[in-house]
């Protein structure tokens, strides 16, 4: 390991670090438009030394990379949660993998979160909390050498998470919906409408807070209304989901108003509209042990499935 030296990202660097991605990360490829706004126009992201991105080198020519992440821009009303940091990313060249990279660009992240006096550091995140996430956390099976090398580091599973998806062109709308509303009829579903909006916010900081905040507040601001549904009760907001395309998500239910259908009716009222839009499929990255549940009962199946990590430093 005494070849290896670990530095700070330069801009020199970027089609050497997506080229390193490519190679390394084959089943989540990026390209330098995509990679400079996730990056270096990141609000969690601030240039210079203790940037918190480190780049591996051999004979000055980069061979890996790592993002370390703590926040800098509040997750809404979670706040800037100053225990916990993130790990999104790391990969090596393929023809530099088991030389001791890896472990050198865990360790410059592990010696960044001791630094600012992290108590827990996850790869990838959880669904309320995971600042730069392309994917849930380590996926088993395709990068499968990942695992020990964080095991070794530390880091345990902290739970198991899944990407899901499945056709719709014969997804039996009637007899799902007659399914979703055998109870709970006082449930209404309708699209989000302007003079709602607050009451949505207010809905999602009370109920789901984080992510989903952040999630809902940029679809807003895209002024894509058409593509969010509310569940209520009485007039009150219970739950809500939203998508993209053939997209579907973030979606979820206030805890009070589990277990009465409304996840349910909102699902089938969004694959209706999904189907409506001439969407052939229905597919999102990121299910929890719960959700996936949920899902299964639509027909869903897991296309990958990932483990989030977590350690605990002190």
């Amino acid at each position: 390991m005494a070849d290896i030296r670990i530095r700070a990202l330069a801009g020199s660097d970027l089609e050497a670090v997506v080229s390193i991605w490519n190679g390394a990360l084959h089943r989540d490829p990026t390209s330098i438009d995509r990679f400079v706004p996730w990056l270096l126009a990141d609000a969690d992201y601030r240039p210079g030394d203790d940037s918190g991105f480190f780049v591996a080198t051999r004979n000055d020519e980069p061979v890996g990379f790592i993002r370390a992440i703590i926040r800098y821009w509040p997750n809404d009303r979670v706040g800037l949660e100053p225990d916990d940091g993130w790990i999104p990313c790391l990969a090596v060249s393929p023809q530099h993998q088991r030389s001791g990279v890896g472990t050198a660009l865990l360790g410059a992240a592990l010696d960044f979160f001791t630094r600012h006096r992290r108590k827990r550091v996850w790869v990838c995140g959880t669904t309320t909390s995971a600042p730069g996430s392309v994917v849930p956390g380590v996926d088993v099976d395709v990068y499968p050498g990942a695992m020990p090398l964080f095991g070794k580091a530390g880091f345990v599973v902290d739970q198991r998470a899944y990407s899901m998806a499945r056709e719709i062109v014969d997804f039996d709308l009637a007899a799902f919906r007659e399914k979703a509303w055998a109870s709970g009829p006082g449930v209404d579903i309708a699209l989000l409408a302007p003079a709602r909006v607050q009451d949505f916010f207010v809905f999602l900081a009370r109920a789901l807070p984080g992510a989903w905040n952040l999630a809902a507040r940029e679809k807003v601001r895209s002024g894509r209304l058409d593509e969010i549904l509310i569940a209520s009760e009485q007039g009150e907001i219970v739950g809500y989901c939203q998508w993209h395309g053939e997209h579907f998500g973030p979606f979820g239910v206030s805890p009070a108003a589990r277990n009465r259908k409304v996840g349910a009716k909102l699902f089938v009222e969004a694959v209706r509209r999904i189907r409506r839009a001439d969407g052939r499929s229905v597919w999102f990255n990121w299910a929890d042990e719960n959700a996936k549940r949920f899902y299964d009962r639509f027909g869903l199946h897991a296309t990958r499935q990932f483990a989030v990590l977590r350690n605990d430093l002190v």
